[in-house]
């Protein structure tokens, strides 16, 4: 009895002990990682701030293992959102690991209370994972949006600067200066520090388009361009490329207003019709009812 009794304390004593050491092991490799220095950052959203100290944990791991092609696709996906000075693309990655197993636990727990098919879990695994590309896209889909709302009345005020007499340059900080606050001010106002470091304003400009994956600021960038090899005068074509740019704008607002009624069809069909149906059908069918009783 008694040796018994002393295999059981030993064997609870070897759990405590494992248990110990993984523990001490894991807050180790969880606290040598560096605090992430956000002083120059601009604040992220609320699902990076929750969970902030196990992305950057996950990231501080998973960095090295990342191919250089990975990363750069990231980077990129990063410049065209608008949103470098928020997050590296290693956050990116940790955030689609970290998201992936956070929603697949959270899914079990709550499929396995209400007892519910556990299938979905590997659906809800998916969409974690692809979570932090799909925000991606859709804060480059609004970057590009506001962007192509902001840049008839910036290129306006770039125009009327020249036109009276300023440089481009000179016109772009003026513009920079009175314009509100918004993406497009954020580009020119990149572009005035990059020629102010000494880049050309060529090379500058060609810095903007790279950093804005739009077709409209693609096109304004190559007509700066080549108007400053050929020495044309800038007023008459930033007033084009203005008008143009308005005219995108208005032709983009007339293919959504175009493709609203189709996008309703759906929802008028799975909702409203049935609802519908049963407030118009359920008196007749009272009626039917007391008549034949």
């Amino acid at each position: 009895m008694l040796n018994y009794s002393l295999q059981i304390y030993i064997l609870i004593g070897f759990i405590t002990l494992i248990v110990f050491v993984l523990v001490w092991c894991l807050l180790y490799f969880m606290f040598r990682v560096p605090n992430d220095d956000r002083e120059h950052y601009d604040d992220p959203p609320i699902f990076y701030k929750a969970f902030s100290f196990f992305i950057n944990v996950i990231a501080f791991y998973v960095s090295p293992y990342v191919n250089e092609q990975t990363y750069e696709r990231y980077e990129k996906k990063i410049i065209h959102a608008g949103v470098e000075y928020q997050f590296k693309p290693s956050h990116i990655i940790a955030s689609k690991i970290f998201s992936c197993f956070f929603l697949t636990f959270f899914a079990i727990l709550v499929l396995y209370l209400f007892n519910q098919n556990l299938i979905l879990v590997f659906l809800v695994s998916i969409f974690g994972y692809m979570y932090p590309d799909l925000w991606l896209k859709e804060i480059k889909k609004k970057r590009n949006n506001k962007i192509s709302k902001d840049m008839p009345f910036f290129l306006d005020m770039i125009t009327l600067s020249v036109e009276s007499g300023l440089n481009l340059n000179g016109a772009i900080r003026q513009a920079v200066d009175k314009s509100p606050n918004g993406p497009v001010r954020s580009e020119f106002e990149k572009v005035v520090r990059d020629i102010k470091t000494g880049v050309s304003r060529s090379e500058a400009f060609r810095k903007m388009s790279a950093r804005v994956d739009d077709q409209s600021v693609k096109s304004l960038v190559s007509s700066i361009i080549q108007a400053e090899k050929m020495g044309m005068n800038l007023g008459p074509i930033l007033r084009s490329q203005a008008e143009q740019r308005r005219i995108e704008r208005f032709q983009k607002a007339e293919k959504m207003a175009m493709e609203a009624p189709v996008k309703l069809l759906f929802p008028l069909v799975a909702f409203i019709f049935p609802c519908t149906f049963i407030v118009i059908g359920f008196p007749v069918y009272v009626m039917m009812k007391d008549a034949f009783l």
